[in-house]
């Protein structure tokens, strides 16, 4: 299963940066895109240097509805075919409208499967009902974060009824319980973190900065 962030606030050397957050998951024959960052044309500019055109992508999750994560929402959805799109159900309704005119929406409130090794906490939060991704490879659990607002430690015991989490990648707001993270193996933090360079300190073998660019194998 291979990781890519296709948009960040930061971004390596041929990437726009810009505020928000988006990657990639590739596996066998499924393409699927966790969030759209805020600019379209970044976005679609990001992935064609990967090598993914938006009719590729077969599934989009959407994490949570504030606009650096779906700003990128609606040149996905126009220039692509066959589309399953994944989002909480407290999105607006109207948003959930526009959404199912050009795709197949699918409305999120309890854990379940996505694909073949993917799964969502479901919307999760209080004030801000966010969702985040687990992936499954072999016996390790990873999860994906947009900005993670209704805490880290609430998405890893949600994640955790699955089995064993070994690591994050995504947003990580302003969490900074090093309790809770000594217990991953794996920290990749970028966009809206505020506690990145502390993290790094506390863990400097386990934590990677993420960017637009950045992919890694699990």
């Amino acid at each position: 299963m291979e990781l890519t962030v296709v948009y960040d606030n930061s971004a390596t050397e041929g990437f726009h940066a810009g505020w928000g957050f988006a990657c990639l998951v590739r596996q066998g024959g499924t393409t699927l895109l966790f969030d759209t960052g805020w600019n379209g044309p970044a976005l679609l500019e990001n992935l064609q240097r990967v090598g993914v055109k938006p009719s590729d992508i077969d599934i989009l999750i959407v994490s949570h509805q504030h606009w650096d994560h779906i700003g990128g929402l609606s040149a996905i959805l126009h220039n692509s075919d066959a589309l399953e799109v994944y989002v909480p159900g407290a999105f607006s309704p109207n948003l959930k409208k526009e959404i199912a005119r050009h795709a197949q929406l699918i409305e999120v409130t309890k854990s379940r499967q996505v694909c073949k090794g993917v799964f969502t906490t479901g919307q999760l939060g209080n004030h801000i009902k966010e969702q985040s991704l687990v992936l499954q490879s072999e016996d390790e659990l990873y999860i994906i974060t947009g900005c993670a607002h209704p805490g880290l430690g609430e998405i890893i015991d949600s994640a955790a009824k699955m089995g064993h989490i070994t690591g994050v990648l995504g947003g990580l707001h302003d969490f900074n319980d090093m309790g809770t993270l000594s217990q991953l193996s794996y920290i990749a933090a970028g966009h809206c973190t505020s506690h990145k360079d502390k993290i790094k300190r506390k863990f400097p073998d386990r934590f990677a900065y993420i960017y637009a660019g950045y992919s890694i194998d699990i």
